[in-house]
């Protein structure tokens, strides 16, 4: 035999309703005091990456094994931060009326990509050969990560690099 529940059958607007609130309602104090403590720790993080502290350096970039790595990107010459405005003159070849400039701006895209690409695996084999003249049984960062890390900020323009290079170009690393 089946016990009565005690309260009536709720209908379905109600059911479906209580659905879509949540159980417990967050408290407005709690998720603002998270955030400017995470917005601080960031703010001092930038702050020590633009002044060059290296103490106060987010993960990203602490360490000695990415400092090696930033030298090393820094004193090469590259061409990878052609590509930003590679793109542009591409972009604005493409959209003119002449047809010869729209075929020459389409092909500067692949010829971009192509630098790029070449610029890229120069740097990586340079960051590779660094780390193992430095490190040659190895480091705690995975090698790969490493090298993307290289990649990545050489392909950025030298005066938005965060931290600031410390090297100049042409200079060997120590």
């Amino acid at each position: 035999m089946v016990e009565p529940k005690g309260r009536p059958t709720p209908k379905r607007s109600e059911v479906r309703q209580a659905r879509k609130k949540p159980l417990v309602q967050p408290r407005r104090g709690s998720r603002s005091g998270t955030r400017s403590g995470s917005s601080g720790v960031r703010v001092s993080g930038r702050e020590a990456m633009r002044t060059g502290d290296e103490r106060n350096y987010p993960p990203m970039a602490a360490g000695p094994e990415r400092a090696v790595v930033r030298d090393v990107v820094d004193g090469r010459r590259s061409f990878g931060w052609l590509a930003i405005p590679g793109w542009f003159v591409g972009l604005a070849l493409t959209v003119t009326p002449l047809v010869a400039a729209r075929a020459l701006g389409s092909l500067v895209f692949p010829v971009v990509i192509a630098v790029i690409v070449l610029d890229s695996l120069a740097a990586s084999r340079a960051v590779r050969r660094a780390l193992d003249e430095r490190w040659p049984d190895g480091t705690d960062v995975r090698r790969r990560t490493l090298v993307w890390y290289g990649v990545a900020r050489n392909t950025q323009f030298r005066r938005q690099r965060l931290p600031r290079p410390k090297v100049w170009r042409g200079e060997p690393v120590a």
